[in-house]
């Protein structure tokens, strides 16, 4: 892989994907994170950046870039 490509942000479906190996679904990935289903949901499908609040704990807990 080259250096873009560790950079770029997983797609929606990269990221349910990587969820479903390990048996979680997004709704179950909320509730065992005491996150709200609506809020990962947005942040997933790019709704919401998660750049402050409830969203950027979300994108923490999935891995995901986070701009500081």
């Amino acid at each position: 892989m080259t250096n873009s490509e560790h950079m770029r942000t997983p797609t929606a479906n990269e990221i349910k994907h990587s969820l479903r190996k390990q048996g979680k679904t997004l709704k179950s990935f909320a509730a065992e994170n005491g996150f709200k289903y609506r809020t990962v949901s947005d942040v997933v499908r790019g709704l919401r950046q998660g750049n402050f609040g409830e969203g950027r704990e979300v994108r923490l807990k999935l891995g995901l870039p986070v701009n500081d």
